[in-house]
């Protein structure tokens, strides 16, 4: 069984590393045998050679995207200039231009390998172009194609989603399944597509449980955080979405014996340089690590007293948690998306609502401030991990899916009436 997988990402996120499982997982099963494409993107590609198998075979292909062109017009401009030049490129049909001429490039490769299933991972939907041009190209090539989406789907709220409506329906009619992380993400997908639930199915994501490079005490002494002082560890993109505002609001909430906890924050992107005036705004400069992106971040979950994921929208099932459980840590994380399906409030952490800074405060201190509460609840997590998240499972989920498409397709063929009643279903 063949199956060729595409993703689309300008960066290296948590969406990918259920992939990553999965092509490296695919060298290990006998009847199998995987391809691997992707756009490429120079930040992306930073992120995969550390972490793709190098047995996968790959190809980098060059397809092009409205972002290529706002970096050449924007390139050496004031931030003024260059957002008004950005939003006049978002207002002109470039997507839609990029989508139809990907819908060929991509064809043109599921021709040449000729895969029994395609498995398409999309950070969100709509989201990448090139993603869902080769749900489009999959199934004018005849073949059955699953699609994973990874955050939860945009409504036709803009101008920009409502242009988007009629290849959101092509690309809809053209999947054979769509598969989400969580019951929230299926449920905001099939309220966008009108996907019927038969064509739908949730599947976790999944991490391999990693090992720190270096001791907690080690860690301790690289950031300069004293032995006796506690630790709060968030790793995640520097966006406005992961709501680090509030967790450093919350830091100021902290009082008496928990003037001593750090919080390390591992991660770039945008709000790096904001995030920094905060801090010295709060008063709070001296008590918050801003790594920027960190090489090993299980060497941070190792040293973490709590992790905390602070996030207040666009989320789905967030790898960070799962890598915190993995790592044996207690989690504080905010109920958006599918976080109520990760952490179990109470046992392996507690959740809490999003953008409430004094929900955060009380949670990490009431883990930090209970004599072994923190260990219980870590020891949950791994647990919770071990029976749900870890990639064995993930991985059966997806190939029993992969069996199940490529039978249903055989039967199709085989049966031209019943191919065209399927084929003509909305």
């Amino acid at each position: 069984m063949r199956i060729h997988y595409h993703t689309d990402c300008y960066w290296f996120s948590g969406s990918e590393s259920t992939l990553m499982v999965l092509l490296a997982a695919a060298l290990d099963q006998p009847d199998m045998e995987a391809e691997f494409t992707y756009r490429a993107w120079p930040e992306y590609e930073r992120g995969l050679r550390s972490k793709l198998d190098p047995r996968v075979r790959r190809r980098r292909l060059r397809l092009p995207d409205p972002a290529d062109l706002k970096v050449a017009l924007t390139r050496g401009r004031s931030p003024r200039v260059s957002r008004a030049l950005r939003g006049g490129v978002s207002l002109l049909p470039i997507r839609q231009c990029c989508l139809i001429w990907d819908v060929g490039r991509m064809y043109a490769e599921l021709r040449r390998s000729e895969p029994d299933v395609v498995h398409i991972n999309n950070g969100g939907f709509p989201g990448a172009i090139s993603c869902n041009a080769t749900a489009i190209a999959a199934r004018i090539a005849g073949i059955p194609a699953l699609y994973v989406v990874n955050n939860l789907a945009y409504p036709y709220r803009t101008p920009g989603r409502i242009a988007d409506y009629p290849f959101d329906r092509m690309v809809a009619r053209s999947v054979s399944l769509f598969v989400t992380g969580s019951n929230a993400g299926a449920i905001a997908l099939r309220s966008v597509l009108r996907l019927d639930e038969s064509r739908q199915a949730v599947i976790p994501n999944a991490v391999v449980r990693g090992e720190p490079r270096s001791s907690p005490a080690e860690t301790r002494r690289a950031l300069g955080i004293s032995a006796h002082a506690r630790i709060a560890v968030v790793v995640a993109r520097l966006e406005p979405r992961k709501g680090h505002r509030f967790l450093f609001e919350a830091m100021t909430r902290w009082s008496g014996s928990f003037d001593d906890v750090v919080l390390v924050v591992a991660g770039d992107g945008a709000e790096r340089a904001a995030l920094a005036v905060l801090a010295e705004s709060l008063h709070i400069s001296d008590r918050v690590r801003l790594l920027g992106a960190h090489p090993d971040p299980w060497s941070l979950y190792a040293a973490a007293d709590v992790v905390v994921l602070p996030s207040i929208g666009h989320e789905d099932f967030p790898i960070v948690i799962l890598e915190a459980m993995a790592a044996g840590r207690p989690v504080v994380a905010t109920r958006v998306a599918g976080v109520p399906d990760q952490v179990v409030d109470g046992v392996t952490g507690y959740v809490v609502e999003p953008r409430d800074p004094g929900a955060l405060a009380v949670a990490i201190t009431e883990i930090l401030g209970t004599t072994g509460r923190g260990e219980q609840m870590g020891v949950a997590g791994r647990q919770r991990y071990e029976e749900h998240f870890a990639p064995e499972q993930v991985v059966d989920s997806y190939v029993r899916s992969y069996r199940n498409l490529r039978t249903r397709d055989h039967s199709r063929r085989k049966d031209p009436a019943r191919r065209r009643i399927v084929d003509e279903s909305p």
